[in-house]
């Protein structure tokens, strides 16, 4: 595909053609970078496409790929198995038309050589695998052909041109410059002359080798292929074209797994609640909508999210991004879901979070299946184990797992303790620690004590009335009874006062026995001279945050303790009390901003995840950058863009960073999309 259709399909203007009519698209992706695949899925979901995330359900498969073997071990290797249809189209023409002309045989027909395969290849080496079997076994035989023969091709080539949307078994693999032809000329473009590959779906067949073929192997399979065939007819042509304007609006999408239903009759029938105006609106963007703290669909978005955790787990990135904007979608929704159907007019939501709705709304205990494999499955339940550890990530664990045949924490410290960071050292030493969650009122001690230590390393700061100013974010900000950490900002007006402000902070702290371990300490703000990332027009890097902090391991040191060592001098007294401290260890982290964009700082520390993943994807479709250092523009070449000229107080200041950048104001218990 070509490159404009990256620019094309972030250009979402509301105009062009619509695919509402075309049975389920799913987009491969290979040969395509992350950035590029998100945007053709928001193209096609902007113009009303059935788009779905599971190759198995979808009938045209959108890819770079140019042939037909390329296209068959794509389907395949996602679970797909097929059969050229133009293939099977020809071999049941050849066999109608030799039973015509056994009886209307003329002597002016030209003989041609017809191959005859009475190898035992398998259907995966017909995908498009070069087969293993010697040619030489082929019969050829003449096969006259006739006007008959021709006719009849070309009769069932035409009624397969037009195939129903009722059969699922046929999908055809097109090329991603059809979509550009459509969008180009706002209209849409015959497909054929961009196929690559129209298959029919068929059974995955018995594994099987060449060596172990038989005669009586040879003869079964000879007699399934003639099954095949037999049961093989072209389908039937529409009465005309206008019939299925009349088809119930059910039949434009495939139907959910059958589930016995336990809704009343009544409540089946009831009328859907009014949608609110972002799904009216099919607004995609997660920071455009409201997501409270608690949704009324909580309890199936949890599952949703053990779902995305397999999925992290698997490093399956695609999955992971599409369960993240459905689950943003949900808890944005301001109603319970009371039929699957209800699932399907949301933004981001396609046929198989509803048919999960359905499972979870029939299982007796609110569970699904696919998440329960998190607690019950072994390898997932271990790798989710390793992950969880403080400094490993999804790669880590998997290595942990799979290459050095760990099986639990006790294997880490008796095997691997050496090979280990420091900073998964620390994880592991204090895993259970780590995961208990924080109370508010914790949360707040500890930024009172931050906010004393900054000020006391600063007692200049105030001049101005202030001093240096503290900011409680993440999940504290949001609501949350228990964070799984704290995140906080200081600030000034003053930048010479913000300039390094964070050494000495966490200098100031360990001297009072606060901080423990410092597990990272970043300067990159101070060292631009508190100026705004720089844009680069690669974009290269992901630069989620790039402002002056500190991660670091927080203990409250006092507590009652009569144990006293007369013999021991003060410093090992230090270590000895530290070494029988029971107060848990936290993460905490220490973010600096200047206050020249400490709106941008609060804003981008803030949401939830999916919220901050859109809210700069949206400044992009503006032509814009946003991070928490700033927002510059992208086509002048990175010109730094102030939105929070006009604040007095960080309040007004992230209000006009939303407002400016078009999603909005929105309060902080609002941004929760999980």
């Amino acid at each position: 595909m070509s490159d404009d259709i990256s620019e094309t399909s972030s250009l979402h203007d509301g105009h062009g053609p619509s695919f509402s009519s075309y049975a389920p698209i799913f987009v491969l992706p290979t040969h395509l970078s992350l950035e590029a695949l998100h945007h053709i899925e928001e193209s096609l979901v902007s113009r009303d496409a059935r788009l779905t995330y599971d190759a198995s359900e979808a009938r045209l498969i959108l890819g770079k790929v140019g042939q037909k073997k390329r296209a068959a071990l794509e389907l395949r290797s996602r679970g797909v198995w097929t059969e050229d249809l133009d293939l099977a189209t020809t071999e049941v023409s050849d066999k109608r038309s030799r039973v015509h002309e056994s009886n209307t045989r003329s002597k002016d027909a030209v003989a041609e050589v017809e191959v005859v395969d009475l190898s035992t290849e398998s259907e995966s080496e017909e995908d498009g695998v070069q087969s293993k079997h010697d040619t030489g076994r082929h019969l050829k035989r003449p096969r006259p052909r006739s006007i008959s023969s021709d006719r009849s091709l070309v009769a069932f080539t035409q009624a397969n041109t037009s195939i129903s949307d009722e059969q699922t078994d046929i999908l055809r693999v097109v090329r991603l410059e059809w979509l550009d032809k459509c969008i180009e000329t706002k209209e849409l473009v015959p497909i054929e002359p961009f196929m690559v590959y129209q298959a029919r779906k068929v059974e995955r067949p018995a594994t099987q080798t060449s060596s172990t073929y038989t005669k009586g192997s040879q003869a079964s399979d000879i007699l399934q292929r003639a099954r095949q065939d037999a049961v093989f007819k072209p389908p039937p042509a529409l009465p005309n074209r206008f019939a299925r304007r009349h088809e119930a609006p059910s039949s434009q999408h495939r139907p959910p797994k059958l589930y016995r239903q336990s809704t009343s009759e009544n409540e089946e029938t009831a009328p859907l609640p009014p949608s609110p105006d972002w799904v009216k609106n099919n607004t995609l963007y997660a920071c455009m909508r409201s997501a409270p703290l608690h949704p009324p669909n909580e309890r199936f978005i949890n599952q949703l999210i053990k779902i995305r955790q397999t999925r992290e787990l698997t490093l399956d990135e695609i999955g992971v991004r599409a369960y993240s904007t459905s689950i943003a979608s949900i808890a944005a929704y301001p109603y319970e879901f009371r039929r699957p159907s209800e699932v399907l007019t949301l933004p981001g939501c396609d046929t198989k979070i509803a048919n999960l709705f359905a499972e979870y709304q029939q299982s007796e205990d609110g569970t699904l299946e696919a998440a329960t494999a998190l607690d019950t499955d072994p390898v997932l339940h271990t790798l989710h184990q390793f992950y969880s550890i403080w400094g490993v990530g999804a790669k880590t664990a998997r290595d942990f797992y799979y290459h050095r045949q760990w099986r639990d924490l006790d294997d880490i410290v008796e095997h691997g303790w050496n090979t280990l960071s420091r900073v998964q050292q620390i994880g592991v030493k204090y895993y259970d620690e780590f995961l208990a969650g924080i109370s508010r009122p914790e949360v707040e001690s500890i930024a009172r004590i931050i906010h004393r230590h900054a000020n006391l390393v600063r007692p200049d700061a105030r001049y101005d009335g202030r001093g240096v100013e503290c900011i409680v974010v993440g999940g504290y900000r949001r609501g949350k009874e228990a964070s799984g950490d704290v995140d906080l900002i200081l600030s000034h007006r003053d930048e010479s006062v913000t300039r390094n402000l964070v050494v000495d902070v966490v200098a100031s702290l360990e001297s009072e026995g606060w901080i423990t371990h410092t597990l990272a300490l970043h300067l990159t703000t101070s060292n631009r001279d508190q100026q705004t990332l720089p844009y680069r027009g690669d974009d290269t890097g992901k630069h989620f945050d790039s402002l002056d902090k500190a991660l670091v391991v927080w203990q409250d040191p006092h507590f009652e303790d009569g144990t006293l060592l007369p013999e021991a001098d003060d410093e090992e007294q230090v270590r000895l009390k530290r070494k029988r401290n029971p107060n848990p260890h936290r993460r905490v982290d220490i973010i600096i901003s200047p206050w020249r964009t400490v709106g941008c700082a609060v804003l981008g520390w803030s949401g939830d995840t999916t919220f901050e993943r859109d809210l700069r994807r949206y400044a992009k479709k503006r032509g814009w950058k946003f991070d928490s250092s700033g927002v510059r523009e992208r086509t002048s070449g990175g010109q730094v863009i102030d939105l929070e000229r006009e604040g007095r107080t960080w309040e007004e200041r992230e209000r006009l960073v939303m407002e400016g950048l078009g999603v909005g104001w929105r309060p902080p218990g609002e941004r929760c999309t999980r």
